[in-house]
């Protein structure tokens, strides 16, 4: 979804106008206010899922302090387009101000440095790639970090376009991080404990890993000790076409796909087809796969997130955990 200009009090009243009109039309339910002295269409803001409506909060707030804020976090992953799961309650922003350092008004306040490790990304002053994803592997659950280091070392598929300074990212912005960078940023993190904890998430990532979903499902068979799968497997179907899997184990002629709803909802993956066509051709597909004597398994958020019912699932297709009952 395109960007739309954010309605401005200031600018209202830089034209003559009085800015209270735009209070009353937030209370009609004509507008909704972003921030104080920001607001968008109410059409508009309904037709946003969470995240973009997190970035427009970021646009926001650029557009209404005299200091341009320095975001990092969660909030300079998204702008990113880094792998985050869910969205963050607050604007992350840091500070170089021991002060400075409380949350409120929407706003999340670390302290950090304001002058290694940040850079201009379009119309948003952010903590770069490297540092925000070291920052975030350093801190998050370790299928969340897995997520967001995988995204980060992702290559971009030929066409893909994205715009620097958009706020609706599907697609991280910028050349891939380079592990070896990522290493060495790591090293400079200030407690031993988070440099090994960034160490072994990047031992474990991989740049082929292709979406969110993808990556937190390795990191559920990791913790669950089940065998390590080979990612995007490509397979010749008997009708000459070539289908490509999330995860494949060739000893067990096994394949997992992980069932997102972007695939089906999202008309960047669906092309032409409507949803009804793209399942039915993700129906044919499957069926392709189980003609060359390949076991197909799938899940979705849910089950993924269940241990129990992912453990069943992947002991279904004839997998078996390492680990003691």
């Amino acid at each position: 979804m395109a960007a739309i200009e954010l309605i401005l009090s200031s600018d209202t009243a830089r034209i003559g106008q009085d800015p209270r009109i735009l209070a009353k039309r937030c209370k009609r339910g004509e507008l909704v206010r972003v921030r104080r002295g920001a607001y968008v269409p109410a059409d508009y803001w309904a037709h946003l899922n969470d995240l973009q409506r997190h970035g427009l909060r970021a646009a926001a707030l650029v557009n209404t302090t005299l200091t341009p804020p320095t975001f990092n976090l969660q909030t300079a992953a998204l702008l990113w387009g880094l792998g985050v799961v869910g969205t963050p309650s607050q604007l992350c922003t840091v500070t170089s101000d021991p002060r400075g350092g409380r949350s409120k008004h929407g706003i999340q306040r670390t302290l950090g440095s304001l002058d290694v490790g940040v850079t201009q990304l379009g119309g948003f002053r952010v903590t770069d790639k490297l540092r925000t994803t070291v920052e975030l592997a350093s801190t998050l659950n370790f299928a969340e970090a897995l997520a967001v280091v995988d995204s980060s070392l992702r290559k971009h598929a030929p066409g893909d376009s994205v715009d620097a300074g958009s706020w609706d990212k599907e697609k991280a912005w910028g050349s891939p991080s380079n592990a070896g960078d990522l290493r060495d940023a790591a090293s400079a993190l200030g407690h031993q404990t988070r440099q090994r904890r960034v160490a072994r998430i990047l031992d474990l990532s991989t740049d082929k890993s292709e979406s969110v979903g993808e990556s937190i499902s390795r990191a559920q068979m990791i913790l669950l000790n089940f065998p390590e799968p080979r990612l995007q497997g490509s397979f010749t179907l008997r009708s000459g076409r070539t289908a490509r899997t999330d995860f494949w184990w060739p000893e067990l002629d096994l394949v997992g796909e992980f069932d997102g709803q972007g695939k089906y909802l999202r008309n960047k993956l669906r092309g032409q087809q409507t949803i009804q066509q793209a399942v039915m051709a993700e129906k044919a597909r499957e069926n392709g796969l189980r003609a060359l004597g390949l076991t197909v398994i799938r899940w979705d958020w849910a089950e993924m997130m269940n241990p129990r019912t992912f453990a069943r699932i992947l002991n279904d297709g004839g997998l078996k955990s390492r680990r003691a009952a």
